[in-house]
């Protein structure tokens, strides 16, 4: 009676499927991004290369765990290259988004505190202190 995979390793089939199914929504997306000449082609390149060593490891830990294990110092060397690069690439993705919401919120809250001005009137500015007020006209 021929056993399945999915029986007796029950929990690496899943983390299999898994890892599988991120290789192939990565896959695809690097190549929108690479039609679309995008920057963030290399951190979705380099997910994808975590997915397929991921899914090449679990599989051999269904042939032979000590040659799993083997493969997967090699590939810790491979990953630790790869996550630094990953995280240089998050950073100043991250770093790219943060500056640009900054930049709408403020123009957001500048378009909200400005007054609507009418054509022939001056600016006048009102500065109060608890003794004094002072009116200046631009």
């Amino acid at each position: 009676m021929p056993v399945s995979p999915f029986d007796t390793h029950q929990r690496v089939m899943t983390a299999f499927n898994a890892a599988l199914i991120i290789y192939a929504t990565t896959s695809v997306a690097e190549a929108i991004l690479r039609t679309q000449k995008s920057v963030h082609q290399r951190l979705v390149g380099n997910i994808r290369l975590f997915a397929s060593a991921l899914a090449t490891i679990l599989l051999l830990v269904i042939l032979s765990v000590i040659v799993s294990c083997i493969i997967s110092v090699l590939w810790t060397c491979f990953f630790l290259k790869l996550a630094y690069e990953s995280c240089q690439d998050l950073y100043q993705l991250l770093g790219q988004t943060t500056k640009e919401v900054l930049s709408m919120l403020k123009k957001l809250i500048a378009a909200v505190r400005s007054p609507k001005e009418k054509p022939n009137q001056p600016n006048v500015e009102v500065l109060t202190s608890p003794e004094t007020e002072i009116v200046l006209s631009h």
